[in-house]
């Protein structure tokens, strides 16, 4: 089997048909005459998938690529010339570039099932009660050591601090918050680690997108 089907046109000319894939692996055609120049170029479809009544197809004909000037074939013509896209597609599968067209589609389709999966842990009424509870125990947290960066900056102060207050009292009153805190969202964590999991999913796919945007 050649790579390109020719047929006689009623003007004359002649059009050479050649499988084209597109850049997702889709095989489209591409129709030129003997001088090169594009008679047009496009999907193989069905007349009813186009829409186009018998009355208005020529003689015979089941198929078309459509365009201005749209190409039509008989039923065994574009039978023979989806053998042909097909012969051009499995050349194009086997290749390195479709392989790594093939793994891109895999990833996608695995990036789609995990959003699916993090979407009903993180947007069911019940996991975003949770999250809003454990953004609660995390921003318990993070207050309590903001607090107490603030304190140790003050006890430092030139004009009227007083570090060993800081170290003898406050301190240890921060550290110990913080870790009554801290623990209080370790057991949450512990206790739901299906939230913790999509979060940080959720994160690891937005970086994953900006990085592919910038």
């Amino acid at each position: 089997m050649g790579t390109t089907f020719t047929k006689q046109l009623a003007d004359g000319r002649t059009a050479h048909v050649t499988p084209a894939l597109t850049a997702f692996g889709d095989v489209a055609y591409d129709a030129i005459d003997e001088d090169g120049r594009r008679i047009v170029s496009g999907w193989l479809q069905e007349a009813t998938q186009r829409g186009v009544a018998p009355e208005r197809r020529p003689a015979g004909c089941t198929h078309l690529i459509a365009g201005l000037s749209p190409l039509w074939f008989t039923a065994e013509e574009a039978t023979e010339l989806a053998a042909l896209g097909e012969q051009a597609k499995a050349a194009f599968d086997a290749s390195e570039e479709g392989q790594q067209l093939a793994a891109w589609r895999e990833q996608q389709e695995t990036n789609r099932r995990e959003a699916i999966a993090r979407t009903a842990v993180l947007r069911s009424p019940e996991g975003e009660a949770l999250v809003r509870q454990r953004d609660r125990l995390l921003g318990s947290v993070e207050a309590l050591l903001d607090a107490g960066a603030e304190q140790r900056a003050r006890a430092h102060d030139d004009e009227g601090g007083d570090p060993g207050l800081y170290y003898r009292v406050q301190q240890p009153k921060t550290d110990g918050a913080v870790e009554r805190a801290q623990a209080e969202l370790d057991a949450f964590d512990a206790e739901h680690p299906e939230i913790v999991a999509a979060l940080v999913a959720e994160q690891d796919a937005a970086r994953d997108r900006f990085l592919d945007i910038d």
